[in-house]
């Protein structure tokens, strides 16, 4: 979108389409042809994220891990679904950026960063949906996360189920246990935030096993680039 050079007029439209081949399939040619676009409800279970209780052993590990920035919002944010459609209106997939009247513009990793404190550099994380160096994903819950979720009542379709996690943070927490119980934990308060807030899957209730694969070691979990992957 731009302002004509000749006219100084606000054009409803790119000025020089030559780069935007990906026009005649785009949502916004339906918008100048006089059309209209529903409203998009924005893929989130963010209100449960935050039911969680943090006990401070926890806290400072999901610190060593990357997501102090984002536990410290401490609160839901409002979402404003019109201006997201309108965004996605805007979006240009040829040079992702959004075509916006006053020019163009993009999300960086500066901006996840300074928003959330989410790491930008260090180690891409990627899901891989098979558990690695173990044989099924039960075992792998049970070590990594010291609980063995029922299969009927708490996963869902390659997943556990949000609810599920949320209530494994509400079991009680001592001041003296292992170091490895307070990590367990941790890795189930990660999964919340990043099923919930950062990576939301489609369903809105389930957390998917292929991130459990990311929180395996602490000190490769620590180098995770979790800005790169909340930014793609």
């Amino acid at each position: 979108m731009a302002t004509s050079s000749s006219t100084g007029h606000l054009l409803y439209g790119p000025e020089d389409p030559s780069v935007l081949n990906m026009q005649k399939n785009h949502i916004s040619n339906k918008l100048m042809k006089g059309g209209t676009t529903q409203v998009f409800k924005v893929r989130r279970t963010e209100s449960k994220t935050w039911d969680a209780v943090i006990h401070e052993n926890v806290r400072y590990w999901l610190d060593v891990f990357g997501f102090k920035g984002v536990i410290d919002c401490g609160k839901p944010m409002k979402v404003d679904n019109e201006l997201i459609t309108a965004l996605i209106e805007r979006w240009r997939p040829e040079t992702h950026t959004f075509h916006l009247p006053i020019g163009e513009t993009t999300i960086t990793l500066e901006d996840v960063q300074a928003i959330w404190g989410l790491r930008a550099d260090g180690v891409v994380f990627t899901g891989r949906d098979y558990h690695d160096n173990f044989p099924d994903w039960t075992s792998k819950c049970r070590d990594l996360l010291g609980w063995i979720p029922d299969s009927s009542t708490e996963t869902k379709q390659g997943g556990l189920l949000m609810t599920a996690l949320i209530n494994q943070t509400r079991m009680p927490l001592g001041d003296d246990l292992p170091t490895y119980v307070y990590i367990q934990r941790a890795r189930i308060h990660a999964l919340i935030l990043l099923g919930g807030l950062i990576l939301p899957d489609t369903t809105g209730c389930k957390v998917p096993f292929m991130w459990l694969n990311g929180l395996g070691d602490p000190e490769e979990v620590k180098n995770i680039s979790w800005g790169s992957a909340a930014l793609a």
